[in-house]
Order: structure tokens, then C-alpha cells, then sequence
């Protein structure tokens, strides 16, 4: 189970009782807790106290004689369910001392007394330990309540995971929170100082059918059987509040047959007493809730959600084969669409065959690739040039890489500087792009007598300059373009003579190395530089070509495209 960066939780961090009920919890759990002690406990809290003096004279527990006194209560109630009630108000009143904005606490307290009523119920029914199941009921979704807490931006999507069935919510609230409210209401039971098998009990009553393959086993230990009554009650809440009633009173048969033997007739005898039941716990708690649906009408929705649900086999299998069809159809016209875009963007990058200094190469992670380059000669001779990568990918990176790539071609082709080439571009990339997106970029001109470079490098991966024994860093000067306009700074001249300049995306060191069916580390900068120095030697082609092999030969699946380009600053020949 991930808990992520809630293992990392400080006491402070967490809602807590006020520090009265807090020694009372702590004193109430030891072995050698005197009676006369937890009264006069007890009594220092006025609102505690006139709590357990209604629950304890409500028909709920049908005592006979009316109780007046904590100390009267003790006796009548006995450690043990004194125990579990100040466990319960304990935490309702530190719980709720928080207001989340657009959070339905009410709601939320209203399941929570409806999982307590139901796990207390199935206790007296397999003759389990019913006071301990009512809290623990009550108690084993706190987690949810400190996750809405700790992240009230999000409290909007409790209605969402309250309509779906428990083992589908646990799904969601992983991906919502990346972690569960079984995990973190462990985490605040173990540091309120709960009982052991409570605290144990939370944390595993989502999984207890993995750990009880046989029935009787769920009765082995007291964390095990409160687990068990968890899961159940839970199920019995989700009755009454998902929006599948079928498929929960489909698990509550099934489950309950397996975990306790209860017979279908039970677990209807069990859900019908719950609507009563709950409202007059709530009244006792002061719980405001809604108009409880009683049994026969969840019964009538849920035989409604069965008779939608009995569609005949051949008018499925039509519809699904309809649907298919029509999916498959749908699908080979993208993919003809894909194709010829994949085709135009292919058109724009130039033939290496015609350039004895230049080469590149770009292996797309998808269909449409958002990295690109492009390199050209001016009617002197000039080498125009140019890689970039568009941020996010799919076809709308493709588009803004080819509208990059069109304005560079084009202005290159009517201007002479550089650097109020990459302006303009800058200009308008930040007078049209939509959705944040950007693109980081490296560009400029390379005179091949002179083996010399205008270069720009605007929040791209510094491309590197390596000769024989040496490996210079073009690193970036200006945000990339699309961000910020009128902020580029004069091209840099370098020369190149002697040497390899290379141009790459981050595909090729944030790609991972292959380790057996595992993806291993990172290749990395120093990987990648590895790489180029020693295929240094071979004949520019060739040399990409060999990168070209050992990217899709070593490293894992690509999420990122890849792109190098090599610019040679060498003799003929070379």
C-alpha cells in the first residue's frame, strides 16, 4: 500500500484531541486503569460527560435504571464499551473542529454511524465483539477525512467516491491522494495512541479477504474479526449510498457467506434494521442526516439497476460488435491522418545526402514527433541550422514545431542577423501560442571555409563542442522561445575547426539503459557524452548512424523523442 509523503507525517501535522481527552485515552488503555480515576477524567470534560450520560440512558444500550452519574455509567457500561465510546466522541470532536470548505461532514459522519450500527449488529449476530466493531466501524474511515483535510482543494470530489462501491473508491482515492484512508487512518491511530488490534484493523480491512482464504480463520485474532466487520459494514453503508445497490448487495451476500456464514435471509435481516438504527444513533451523536431511505426502496432501486442490467445476449453482442466496428473504423481514419502528417513533417527535414558537413536524425516516441531540425545553405554558402523541442507532444507540438520551423526557413532566406531572426520568431511564438506551450531552441549560421558559427541557444540543453582534448558547453542565454518577448541577447560566435558540434533533445539522456525486462538507470549527460567521444572517429554518416543503433538497441521503450544533429568543424575527409 503507497502512503507516499504522508509516511512523513508530524504529530503536529494531524488533528488531535484537546489534551484533556487526549490523557484520558492514554490513561483509559492501560492494563491497571482505576474506575474512580477515569470518572474523575471523564468529568473534567463537561461536553464528554453529558454525551456518554444520553447515549448511556438511550435505548440503545436499554438499561433499566436510569444513570445519573460517569460513575454510575462506568459500572453499568463496563471498561470496555466506556472504552469505545470515548474513543468515538474523542474523535468526532477533534475531527470536526476543522471546517473543509465545501466538505458534506455531516455526510460524512452519517456513513460513519452507519458502518458503526452495522458492524455492531453483525457482532450480536455471530456473537462477535459488537461494542468494539461499533467503534471500529465508526472509526475505519477517519483516513478520508484527514486526506480531505490536509488537501481541501479536493473535497469536491467526495460526492464522486461516496456514489461508487468500496473496492472501486479505494482505486480512486489512490489515484486522488496517491495513498488511501485505510494507510493514513492507521498512521493517526497508532499516533492517538489506539488499541493495537484497532489500529491494525484499520490499516487491513480493505484487504482482509486476502489474508482469510478459509472462513473460520477470520476469527483468530481480534484485529482479524474487527477487520472482517469492517469490510462488511462498509458494504452495507455502500448499499445504501453507491449508485451500483446491486453489486453491493451481490458482495454482501457473497462476502458475507464467506467471511461469516450468513445466510442471504441474515444479510437482508441486517440491512433493514439500519435506516432505525442509524437515525438514532445520529440523534445521540448530534449527527445531522438526511431522510433515510428505508430497505424496501434501495431494494426496489437496486432490482431496477438488475432489470436495465439483463439486456439479452444477442443484442449485446450486436451492440458490441457494433461498436468495434465502428472503433476500428474511426481508428484506420486517424491512422491514414497520422500517416500523412507524419509524411508532411518528415517533408520538412532536409536530405542529409546533400551536406557533407551536416547530419541528423530524429526518432519520434510517437506517431508525430515535437522535436525537430532543419539545416539549409544560403545562395553564399552560408549553412543555416537549427533543433529544437516543443514542450508537451502529440499533434499539437507537431503543428507548433512546424510553424517554428517554417518561420526560421523563411526569415533566414530575407535576413541577415541571426539574432533578429530568433526576435521576430520570439515575437510571434509569444503573440500566438496557446496552452503555455513553448519551445526551447538552438540556431544560427555556419560558414564552412572559415569553420565559423553564430550560434543562439534559447533554453535548450547546451550543445556540446567536443575536439580531441577538449568538451565545451553552448549553454543557454535566453528563456525559450514563446515565453518572454523582447528579451534576446546577441548571437555568440564560436569556431568549430578541429571539432564535432553536437545538437541533441533530452530523449537521449533521460533515456533509460536496458537492464534484462527491467528498465535500468538514466544514460544520462556523461552516458551520452561517452557515447560521442568514442565514435568520434568514425565518418559523420556513420558516427549517427551508430548512435542512431545503440538508442534503440539500449535503452528502454522512449517516452521522449530523440534528436542529434552533428555539425563538423573537421577537414575533408574527416
Amino acid at each position: 500500500m503507497a502512503v507516499g509523503f504522508y509516511r512523513d507525517i508530524e504529530p503536529e501535522d494531524l488533528p488531535a484531541p484537546d489534551a484533556q481527552v487526549l490523557q484520558l485515552i492514554r490513561y483509559i488503555m492501560k492494563e491497571d486503569a482505576r474506575v474512580d480515576k477515569i470518572t474523575d477524567l471523564i468529568t473534567m470534560n463537561p461536553v464528554l460527560t453529558t454525551q456518554l450520560l444520553r447515549f448511556a440512558n438511550s435505548a440503545f444500550f436499554q438499561f433499566r435504571h436510569k444513570v445519573k452519574t460517569i460513575s454510575e455509567a462506568v459500572v453499568a457500561m463496563g471498561m470496555a464499551r466506556l472504552t469505545n465510546l470515548v474513543l468515538c466522541f474523542a474523535v468526532k470532536e477533534a475531527l470536526s473542529q476543522k471546517t473543509i470548505l465545501g466538505f458534506d461532514a455531516n455526510t460524512f459522519w452519517e456513513d460513519s454511524v452507519r458502518r458503526g450500527v452495522a458492524a455492531r449488529q453483525l457482532g450480536l449476530l455471530i456473537k462477535g465483539p459488537s461494542e468494539e466493531a461499533f467503534t471500529a466501524g465508526m472509526l475505519q474511515d477517519i483516513g478520508l477525512l484527514v486526506l480531505f483535510s490536509m488537501e481541501p482543494d479536493k473535497a469536491d470530489r467526495f460526492p464522486l467516491l461516496r456514489a461508487n462501491p468500496p473496492w472501486q473508491r479505494h482505486k480512486m482515492e489512490t489515484a486522488l491522494f496517491r495513498t488511501t484512508h485505510d494507510a493514513v487512518g492507521a498512521i493517526l491511530a497508532e499516533k492517538w495512541n489506539f488499541p493495537s488490534s484497532y489500529t491494525r484493523a484499520i490499516g487491513s480491512h480493505h484487504h482482509i479477504l486476502k489474508y482469510n482464504e478459509r472462513r473460520n480463520r477470520i476469527h483468530e485474532t481480534l484485529e482479524s474479526t474487527l477487520a472482517g466487520m469492517m469490510h462488511y459494514s462498509d458494504l452495507c453503508n455502500a448499499f445504501y449510498t453507491c449508485h451500483d445497490k446491486s453489486g453491493a448487495l451481490i458482495r454482501l451476500i457473497q462476502n458475507g457467506k464467506q467471511l461469516f456464514g450468513l445466510k442471504k435471509d441474515t444479510v437482508n435481516s441486517l440491512l433493514s434494521m439500519l435506516p432505525d438504527q442509524v437515525k438514532k444513533a445520529s440523534t445521540l451523536l448530534r449527527i445531522s442526516t438526511g431522510r433515510q431511505l428505508d430497505y424496501s426502496t434501495v431494494m426496489e432501486q437496486a432490482g431496477h439497476r438488475l432489470a436495465d442490467d439483463n439486456i439479452g445476449y444477442q443484442e449485446l453482442t450486436w451492440q458490441l460488435q457494433k461498436s468495434l466496428k465502428e472503433r476500428d473504423e474511426a481508428a484506420a481514419g486517424l491512422r491514414a491522418e497520422l500517416d500523412a502528417a507524419r509524411e508532411i513533417q518528415k517533408s520538412l527535414q532536409p536530405d542529409i545526402i546533400r551536406f557533407r558537413r551536416v547530419t541528423a536524425f530524429n526518432i519520434p516516441a510517437r506517431h508525430l514527433s515535437g522535436d525537430f531540425y532543419d539545416y539549409f545553405k544560403r545562395p553564399d554558402g552560408t549553412i543555416c541550422f537549427c533543433l529544437g523541442d516543443v514542450s508537451g507532444k502529440g499533434t499539437a507540438a507537431a503543428l507548433l514545431m512546424a510553424k517554428t520551423v517554417s518561420l526560421f526557413r523563411c526569415l533566414c532566406k530575407v535576413m541577415d542577423d541571426i539574432s533578429r531572426i530568433v526576435q521576430l520568431m520570439n515575437n510571434e511564438l509569444c503573440e500566438t501560442a496557446i496552452r503555455g506551450m513553448f519551445v526551447t531552441f538552438v540556431g544560427g549560421w555556419f560558414d564552412p571555409e572559415t569553420q565559423k558559427m553564430d550560434i543562439v541557444n534559447l533554453g535548450h540543453i547546451p550543445p556540446l563542442l567536443v575536439r580531441e582534448k577538449q568538451i565545451l558547453k553552448i549553454e543557454a542565454s535566453d528563456p525559450p522561445l514563446g515565453v518572454l518577448s523582447d528579451v534576446i541577447r546577441p548571437a555568440r560566435q564560436i569556431s568549430i575547426r578541429s571539432g564535432r558540434l553536437y545538437l541533441f533533445t533530452d530523449g537521449f539522456t533521460e533515456g533509460r539503459l536496458k537492464m534484462g525486462d527491467r528498465q535500468g538507470t538514466e544514460l544520462g549527460l556523461n552516458g551520452f557524452m561517452r557515447w560521442l567521444v568514442s565514435s568520434g572517429k568514425m565518418p559523420l554518416i556513420d558516427q549517427a548512424q551508430w548512435i542512431k543503433d545503440q538508442s534503440q538497441s539500449r535503452l528502454a521503450p522512449q517516452s521522449d523523442d530523440m534528436t542529434l544533429m552533428i555539425i563538423s568543424g573537421e577537414q575533408p575527409g574527416c
